[in-house]
């Protein structure tokens, strides 16, 4: 098994310890450097090129946001996870504008969060439960003031698996679902995002709400 390279930003020093001490002792992971400061993240950052940067959101110097940015910017294809105790919509907004592909809440079961580091590595984006309802209040909340786009050109094949993305389904599960393959959910899902001029998970989600695209419950 390839090992999974984590850099790990936390101004909490036990935190820090606590994450650190968890992953390092799961397989297939390892653990390239620990920052306590948003500047000592980006440091760390450009010296050991990490697969995954878990970042949280209040620390010295540049928040978790801000660090998440300036990463983007160094290296676009690098995976953030955000793993903070605040649920708050504006901070949300920011994250997902971040273009992060994960916000977990810090009272995450340790074996969620390491499930969800192997699947944003495969390229899944992962969300807190309260997290997801968040972004779908706040989607829904928008909706009603987006304008109607004619979407004729999405496939019920398409819809079909926009329904099932949003319920938060993960590529294995979708395919299993329809009978079909994994790949094949993925090239529908790649289509998509093509079609809609979309370029992640986050905004295909916060897209097919606002447009009515979907049903939720």
């Amino acid at each position: 098994m390839t090992e999974i390279s984590i850099l790990i930003a936390d101004d909490h020093e036990i935190i820090r310890f606590g994450i650190s001490t968890y992953l390092s002792s799961s397989e297939g992971i390892e653990i390239v450097g620990e920052a306590s400061t948003g500047e000592e993240c980006i440091q760390l950052f450009q010296e050991t090129h990490p697969d995954i940067c878990i970042l949280d959101i209040d620390m010295p110097d540049k928040n978790g946001i801000e660090t998440a940015k300036e990463i983007r910017e160094l290296e676009g294809d690098t995976k953030i996870l955000i793993l903070s105790m605040h649920i708050n919509k504006d901070i949300l907004r920011d994250a997902l504008e971040a273009n992060v592909d994960g916000y977990l809440l810090k009272n995450t079961e340790k074996a969620d969060l390491l499930h969800g580091i192997r699947a944003i590595v495969k390229g899944q984006q992962v969300f807190s439960d309260p997290i997801s309802n968040l972004m779908k209040e706040s989607f829904l909340n928008k909706s009603s003031q987006s304008v109607s786009y004619d979407h004729q050109h999405i496939t019920d094949r398409e819809q079909e698996i926009l329904q099932l993305i949003v319920d938060g389904l993960t590529s294995k599960q979708i395919a299993q679902e329809l009978y079909i393959s994994p790949r094949t959910v993925d090239t529908h899902r790649a289509n998509l995002m093509e079609k809609l001029e979309l370029n992640n998970i986050a905004e295909l989600v916060r897209y097919a709400i606002q447009h009515n695209l979907v049903s939720v419950d």
